[in-house]
């Protein structure tokens, strides 16, 4: 299906997708589904998998620097320990039975995106998916902060026709965004690199689709494929103009207006410019996008912009500053939704060097590390900023790692440039609920500044036995940051 074609109406009724879910569950799980399954059923002490509503903790273990890192230069440690409100995002089924092929994966729930805070609703929406093309499952999740209970909802694949055993998108990796009311917006991603094979596009996979959601109405809408044969690792909405931009798989560039449903831009980038496939930088205030260099002509990775007034992209004066770690010149990954109040965009590159962006100057400004640990360890992939936009939160390990660092809740302070520990959630919520909190692609904040939400990657896992990264049993955080730690 392409864009101005015939739109399908779902109506979402249930918390779970109603597939393949039973038939799957009735098969012998997998050998390694069943490890991660008797891990978690010995360390979800609390049996957190099975209930929908929060548990609220909180310790002064929170402000102990773990014993396996290192001094903290730079850095200090809040004196007041926020309380966590933790849920586990409920899926089904959570583990996964044996393949139908031989060398398949077996499927793993994981969250990529951000997610979106609507103050009006007091609720959470981000999106989760099991990260394989076969039986592959994607969902948006609601949480919400009144009654502090989270819901799946109904899958997206089997929303937009497809089969359980049709080739499908198993993750949402960009943001979910809001726009125009109740409706959010957001992409579908394929989960086999670098692309789908020839056999599977034949047999009718037209690749990534472009989906809107009704809060209110609980309505999903399929607008299609905006790009047939093109999938799509990152995407943001201009929440202003109604515009979406996206990056493709392969390198593919789109910019779509949502009120006149039609390609402003798509296809490639002009020779010498390569967007980045992990960041998208929109400025509301202009209504153009940047990003990074990811060309290979470019290893100074300067800031490069789309405009879609004049339908042209540039390679800008401005470059991305070396890491203070390994000197490394990196990516541009993460960045605030909006300007501070010095007209500049706090940016984080993969590396976790920090760096403010200043568009209309043309212009960059080194701020140091985000955290003093090895550049290795430092890949921070989202970030918010206060309302009052005092703080930008962040925390560092994003990739199934954060636990390595203890999960490090920072907080930049915008004015001074501090940078402060809120809460070391690792190793707390493991001893205290047996969980490992590994790493976060999605954080918002609420209207007072006062709630941040974490949508979580980690699981019930056994660190004396698995030492790598960490992902299986998503969850949502909410930290109440304390008065004392935001004045």
């Amino acid at each position: 299906m392409s864009l101005g074609t015939s739109v399908i109406t779902v109506v979402l009724l249930s918390i779970f997708s109603a597939s393949s879910g039973n038939a799957i569950e009735k098969t012998p799980l997998t050998e390694s589904q069943a490890k991660r399954k008797a891990t978690a059923d010995r360390m979800d002490r609390r049996h957190l998998r099975s209930t929908t509503r929060a548990v609220t903790v909180s310790s002064e273990e929170m402000l102990r620097k773990p014993g396996f890192l290192q001094e903290l230069p730079g850095v200090t440690i809040a004196r007041q320990a926020p309380s966590v409100d933790f849920v586990v995002i409920p899926v089904e089924p959570r583990y996964f039975s044996r393949p139908d092929a031989e060398g398949l994966p077996d499927g793993l729930w994981t969250s990529w995106g951000q997610g979106t805070y609507l103050p009006e609703k007091k609720k959470l929406y981000a999106a989760i998916g099991n990260h394989i093309y076969f039986r592959a499952q994607a969902h948006l999740v609601e949480f919400d902060s009144r009654t502090s209970k989270v819901r799946t909802l109904p899958e997206i694949n089997a929303s937009i026709g497809r089969k359980g055993t049709d080739f499908g998108d198993g993750k949402i990796h960009g943001y979910v965004d809001e726009y125009n009311g109740p409706h959010l917006y957001f992409m579908t991603y394929w989960c086999e690199y670098p692309e789908p094979s020839p056999d599977h596009f034949s047999k009718g996979y037209d690749g990534g689709h472009l989906l809107s959601y009704n809060v209110e109405t609980g309505k999903l809408r399929d607008l299609g494929t905006p790009l047939p044969r093109t999938s799509w690792p990152y995407h943001r909405m201009d929440r202003t103009r109604g515009r979406l931009f996206a990056v493709g798989a392969l390198g593919e560039f789109l910019c779509y207006d949502i009120n006149s449903r039609s390609t402003i831009w798509s296809g490639y980038p002009p020779p010498g410019i390569t967007w980045h496939e992990r960041s998208m930088l929109v400025d509301e205030v202009t209504g153009c996008a940047y990003s990074t260099n990811f060309s290979k002509s470019d290893p100074e990775a300067h800031m490069v912009r789309y405009d879609p007034r004049t339908n042209r992209f540039t390679q800008m004066k401005s470059s991305v500053p070396e890491n203070a770690e390994n000197g490394l010149i990196d990516q541009m990954r993460a960045n605030t939704q909006r300007r501070l109040s010095d007209g500049s965009y706090l940016c984080v590159t993969r590396g976790g060097e920090l760096f403010k962006f200043f568009p209309d100057e043309d212009r960059i400004e080194d701020l140091g590390l985000c955290f003093p640990a090895k550049a290795t360890q430092l890949y921070t992939a989202a970030m918010t900023l206060s309302p009052d936009g005092h703080f930008v939160y962040y925390i560092p390990g994003s990739h199934g790692s954060a636990h390595h660092l203890g999960t490090a809740l920072m907080q930049y302070d915008v004015r001074t440039g501090g940078r402060k520990v809120i809460a070391f959630l690792h190793p707390f919520l493991y001893r205290e609920l047996g969980y490992v909190a590994a790493g976060t692609f999605s954080l918002n904040m609420d209207e007072t500044g006062g709630r941040l939400f974490v949508v979580m990657n980690g699981a019930f896992a056994d660190l004396k036995s698995e030492t790598g990264d960490v992902f299986g049993d998503p969850s949502i955080l909410v930290v109440h940051v304390p008065e004392s730690e935001r004045s």
